[in-house]
């Protein structure tokens, strides 16, 4: 059975003793010593720095000759050290990475995250506002990361975890899951660290589709509305049209030719036919059947 929310529990009391802002300041230590994100005079942005428990830890780790940044929605006490510059930012807004880049214009080593959503008590809602949250984060950081680079970020576990630890491990080399000693043991939050920030590279520009040709009912719907050598093209005129149109030699006929005549003779294949032709006897009329004269006036 988990033990019941102690806000002065051991961690809590250690960090006070030790001059630390927050519990938190421990958690980043731990993740810090066992993975060795971070050397002496590398540059590090921390989102969402506000106490600045994070903050104190890493700026010792990065020291003089590094630089510490933090930004978040609320101001963050100033902790006495050249190297460490902090600023409002929210990250939403448009001038969000310009407010960023004015405190620090190089590239990062490691971009961290220790933001959460305002919990309401309903778990689904919780998980999803922390996912957001982790998204906007890695957003930044792939912006200003140096290539090599490590991300670090708080996240409430939940149904779409696995998610998003895809979407982390197609940006780094490797990707571990944290939970440090810390942590409440009630909290179900943990912490992803992505080791090896892989740059993407620019994607190609789409090549131009070619023309396409209209289809062949298209064709044949409209064929007077083709111009050039589309609209003599030989399927356009169907068989008979060629019959009809060209003269086919049946329409001569032999018998209307006389013998030795070439072909194409005109008249005279006719007048022959004629000539043999026998000729029909004239019939007399009968002296009966004559008609009657005209009398004469």
């Amino acid at each position: 059975m988990a033990k019941p929310y102690d806000p002065k529990d051991f961690y809590f009391r250690k960090a006070k003793k030790a001059g630390l802002r927050a519990r938190s300041a421990f958690k980043i230590e731990e993740i810090l010593h066992r993975h060795r994100l971070l050397a002496h005079g590398d540059a590090v942005l921390d989102l969402g720095a506000a106490p600045g428990g994070f903050l104190q830890i890493l700026a010792e780790a990065v020291g003089e000759r590094g630089v510490a940044v933090g930004v978040d929605l609320e101001p963050v006490r100033h902790l006495g050290k050249p190297w460490v510059r902090t600023a409002i930012v929210d990250l939403l807004a448009p001038d969000a990475l310009e407010k960023i880049r004015a405190l620090h214009p190089g590239r990062f080593r490691l971009v961290t995250s220790d933001m959460a959503p305002k919990t309401i008590g309903i778990k689904m809602t919780d998980e999803a506002r922390s996912l957001e949250l982790v998204r906007m984060a890695l957003s930044v950081a792939e912006r200003t990361l140096l290539p090599g680079g490590a991300f670090v970020a708080k996240v409430f576990v939940g149904g779409d975890f696995p998610v998003l630890k895809r979407e982390v491990q197609a940006r780094f080399e490797s990707i571990h899951v944290v939970r440090p000693e810390a942590t409440r043991e009630a909290s179900y939050e943990v912490y992803v660290v992505g080791k090896g920030y892989r740059v993407a590279a620019p994607a190609p520009a789409p090549a131009a589709a070619p023309p396409t040709s209209p289809a062949p009912a298209e064709r044949a719907a409209k064929p007077t509305a083709a111009k050039g050598p589309a609209a003599k093209a030989p399927a356009a005129k169907a068989p008979a049209t060629k019959a009809s149109a060209t003269k086919a030699p049946a329409t001569k006929a032999p018998a209307t030719m006389a013998l030795g005549a070439k072909p194409g003779a005109k008249a005279p294949a006719a007048k022959a036919s004629a000539a043999k032709r026998p000729l029909a006897p004239r019939r007399r009329p009968h002296p009966k059947s004559a008609p009657p004269s005209r009398a004469r006036r």
